[in-house]
């Protein structure tokens, strides 16, 4: 079972990995989508990441979130990262967690749960529907569909996130046998590999696909 979520995660990483860089590419003078990728190749090994994520955090960031919020959205993308992280080398390397990762994953899921209801207190007005964005000449520009696909990408983000939290308090109940404990193990891994891959689009539609 562990071996089959790692080709399935590897495949579906590689997969949305494929979406997200043609879509980048069907914005360029390319005519050849493997030319355009050969050539972004030192453009990605050459770029200072570590400027470029300050320059992201000031632009972007500072200027969405207010001082007393930013709290919640840091708790929200360290534990996010620690999670996957923690989670998806282990399952790749089929093995489980154990020791002080999987004692950092609990508390830190714990984080993650508190920050993630807060955010979607916060945020979710933002990413709600209206009349403007589903008009068809709306849909039609490019920003139009970035906010339908950022819409739809926190949606899917959140519910996956509520999967987790769910899945991670019946894992500690007695009440559950083995067989429905192993069921809700599954669907918890699972549910992080969609959260996995919400996330990374999310992120390609709110700074990379607007040109930060």
């Amino acid at each position: 079972m562990i071996l089959t979520f790692a080709i399935i995660s590897i495949f579906c990483l590689l997969a949305l990995f494929f979406v997200l860089s043609y879509h980048r590419f069907r914005n360029n003078q390319y005519n050849n989508y493997f030319s355009w990728l050969q050539s972004r190749v030192p453009i990605f090994v050459k770029t200072p990441w570590i400027e470029r994520s300050k320059k992201i955090y000031r632009s972007w960031f500072i200027q969405r979130y207010p001082d007393n919020q930013r709290w919640i959205y840091i708790g929200l993308a360290l534990s996010y990262c620690y999670l996957v992280l923690s989670g998806f080398i282990f399952a790749l390397i089929s093995v489980r967690l154990f020791g002080l990762v999987l004692l950092l994953h609990v508390v830190l899921g714990g984080l993650f749960s508190v920050c993630l209801c807060l955010a979607v207190l916060l945020r979710a007005r933002f990413y709600t529907w209206n009349v403007e964005d589903l008009a068809p000449a709306n849909l039609k520009t490019k920003a139009g569909k970035r906010k339908v696909w950022q819409i739809v990408l926190f949606w899917i983000f959140v519910a996956s996130g509520l999967v987790l939290i769910v899945t991670a308090l019946f894992q500690m109940l007695p009440q559950f046998s083995l067989r429905a404990q192993l069921i809700i193990f599954e669907v918890h891994r699972y549910a992080a590999l969609e959260i996995l891959l919400a996330g990374i689009a999310f992120l390609y539609f709110s700074l990379v696909d607007d040109g930060q």
